[in-house]
């Protein structure tokens, strides 16, 4: 018997982790024909992907006019209204601290307007009918439609449904009948995301807080349609190979050969614009005596944040080693991340004495390694601009298990920053409880098994008929 076409498309670096480097495409071969619609071009990658059995195709660049662009703006706003967030005050205003205040007035006057216009009986469902309407004239839908014509697939998976030219794909497999699953990449992504059109015959997410999200902001999905199965990218972190020894991981890194490391995680400039500033002052701590005297920093840049803004913080700096988390490709966020880069992580993870981050999912990453955690939350600079929403990113939705955990050492202050770094390096047990917490209420699962949870899930969504269901079905659905 044949075995089913799956379709998958690839858009980011993250996706390759996920589908490649777990492993998850090898067990998907196992009972399924993968078909992988590879976002950018990447010769070795592709060449990769065909040793395993995929065969491999371009996926098609979504193109949408402005007219339907706002079309669906305005349909965002409504699934976001549905969702009824703890965090869309907070995005909002931290959207407005990017802009000049004539800038953010008018912004709100704009948000008025909507706000009036969805109060009118119908808006939403006539949205809904000229979206349905815009897409063949205002896209490039029927690309899509051809390519999926031509590969004839049986099943579709998707790890990023949020971006565009992954949701037209999957379009083109519901209108061409063909069942699609959404495994989410990350946990934050229903809440921070816009609204996906897709209705998929099965989701596959990492917490019970996202399902709870999930079905709120899509009241139609039905509850057994959703399964937990934990965090795939995870599964690394529990298998002691990826780890380097310390003299390796230095050396390759570039510290110095004694003296405790602290990793400072990079957020994205949208999130945390003055985190240039909290550097220095690590920095600075360890020059005047705040932290001991043999104390590096290992700064981590964000994958997808443009270097140029740390530049002048680096330059600065007298204790700061530097350290890229993988080679960057023409585009941000569109390259191969290879098993050697997973074990620098992995190594820096389990190396570092304490990890400093603003509101990142590194602090995830981190609490499985049991290492000290500190949020810095405030913006000192002369004007405090940031100041508030420093605060507030970690009353995000997505973010409040951590914060309510009881792992994460939240700095509002300067001193508090240093004090909270210091005591890690000293009492590195202390909040232990609470990362285990982290863990559990964000992973769910920590037996380092969430990549064969989301094999059998795919193989049971492939053929629901089986009468053999495995065991690691049962592991992750009905949480």
């Amino acid at each position: 018997m044949s075995r089913p076409r799956l379709l998958i498309p690839l858009s980011i670096q993250f996706s390759v982790r996920y589908l490649l480097r777990t492993g998850l495409l090898q067990r998907i071969s196992d009972f399924a024909h993968p078909i992988v619609l590879l976002g950018w071009e990447d010769e070795a990658l592709r060449d990769e992907l065909m040793e395993l059995g995929a065969e491999v195709y371009p996926l098609i660049q979504a193109r949408r006019s402005v007219q339907y662009e706002r079309v669906r703006s305005l349909l965002s706003i409504a699934y976001k209204k549905r969702l009824n967030s703890v965090s869309e005050p907070i995005w909002e205003r931290r959207a407005d601290a990017h802009r000049s205040f004539a800038a953010g007035v008018r912004r709100r006057a704009r948000k008025q307007v909507v706000r009036a216009f969805f109060a009118i009986p119908g808006t939403e469902e006539w949205l809904l009918e000229k979206e349905r309407a815009m897409l063949a004239s205002h896209t490039n839908f029927s690309e899509f439609q051809r390519q999926i014509a031509a590969l004839q697939p049986d099943g579709a998976l998707t790890l990023t449904p949020y971006l565009p030219s992954e949701e037209m794909a999957m379009r083109a497999c519901v209108a061409a009948e063909t069942s699609v699953c959404a495994s989410m990449l990350s946990f934050d992504n229903i809440t921070s995301r816009g609204w996906i059109p897709v209705s998929f015959d099965q989701y596959l997410v990492w917490n019970r807080y996202d399902v709870a999200a999930l079905l709120r902001g899509y009241p139609e999905i039905a509850p057994e349609m959703v399964h937990i199965v934990g965090a795939p990218q995870f599964d690394f972190y529990w298998d002691p190979k990826y780890r380097w020894p310390e003299q390796r991981w230095r050396q390759h890194i570039g510290l110095p050969a004694n003296g405790p490391v602290i990793l400072f995680g990079g957020g994205h400039y949208f999130c945390a614009p003055h985190e240039p500033n909290l550097l220095l002052q690590l920095d600075q701590a360890i020059e005047d005596g705040g932290l001991p005297s043999d104390t590096t920093i290992l700064f981590r840049c964000h994958p997808v944040d443009p270097i140029g803004r740390w530049l002048p913080a680096l330059s600065r700096t007298k204790h700061v080693v530097r350290d890229d988390p993988w080679a960057r490709g023409a585009v941000l966020g569109q390259t191969n991340l290879r098993v050697s880069d997973i074990e620098k992580l992995a190594s820096t993870l389990h190396h570092c004495a304490v990890h400093v981050n603003v509101a990142s999912t590194m602090a995830i990453d981190g609490s499985i390694f049991d290492r000290p955690q500190v949020g810095p939350a405030y913006d000192d600079s002369p004007a405090r601009k940031f100041d508030r929403i420093a605060r507030e990113v970690y009353l995000q939705e997505h973010y409040l298990p951590i914060t309510h955990a009881g792992g994460l050492e939240i700095a509002r202050s300067r001193a508090e920053l240093v004090a909270a770094v210091r005591d890690g390096l000293e009492n590195p047990g202390r909040l232990a409880a609470g990362r285990k917490q982290i863990v559990k209420e964000i992973c769910t699962y920590s037996d380092g098994r969430c990549t064969e949870r989301v094999a059998a899930e795919v193989r049971f969504f492939l053929n629901p008929m089986r009468v053999d269901k495995p065991v690691t079905v049962e592991m992750g659905r009905g949480e």
